[in-house]
């Protein structure tokens, strides 16, 4: 199992060439419980892993994480399995762009993980974005108990203009 800071910054696209993205991860999180977010996630269908995250302060996290076999997974997810976020993980440089479905269509958002305090990254030129780091209502945990998002979260797709 890995032990790891997390310092991420957070954003909600508002406007992005979403259609245009190809290449990305399906990936499909349980939340087993939400304080302290312990989640097991699986990556296009194969790898699953156990996740557990302790917020240490806005957007900045303890994680430990390991990869578990498929029956553990089984199990472990039945408890749990209308609480669950799913999403296309596409990867810009070290940016990762989570493109959400089901209760969760049309909200986009941005990660970037700071290896240290101020590193300089650039969101792409044809996105537009709104920050949410630290804002509790765009951690993965709390989004699965929604049973859609807000209008106003709708990421416009602008990638016909393109």
């Amino acid at each position: 199992m890995k032990i790891q800071i997390e310092n991420e910054r957070k954003f909600r696209a508002i406007k992005g060439p979403i259609g245009g993205l190809t290449d990305g991860a399906e990936i499909v999180q349980w939340y087993v419980c939400v304080k302290p977010a312990i989640r097991v996630r699986v990556e296009n269908f194969r790898d699953s892993f156990l996740t557990i995250k302790i917020k240490l302060a806005p957007g900045v996290n303890l994680e430990l994480e390991g990869k578990i076999p498929f029956f553990l997974r089984k199990g472990l997810v039945r408890f749990q399995k209308h609480r669950k976020v799913r999403k296309t993980r596409h990867k810009i440089g070290r940016l990762e762009i989570d493109v959400f479905s089901w209760e969760l269509e049309g909200l986009v958002l941005i990660e970037f993980e700071q290896k240290f305090s101020g590193e300089h990254f650039e969101i792409p030129v044809n996105f537009l974005v709104k920050e949410v780091t630290g804002d509790a209502r765009f951690s993965n945990h709390n989004l699965c108990q929604l049973d859609k998002i807000p209008e106003r979260w709708r990421c416009q797709d602008v990638s016909r203009g393109l």
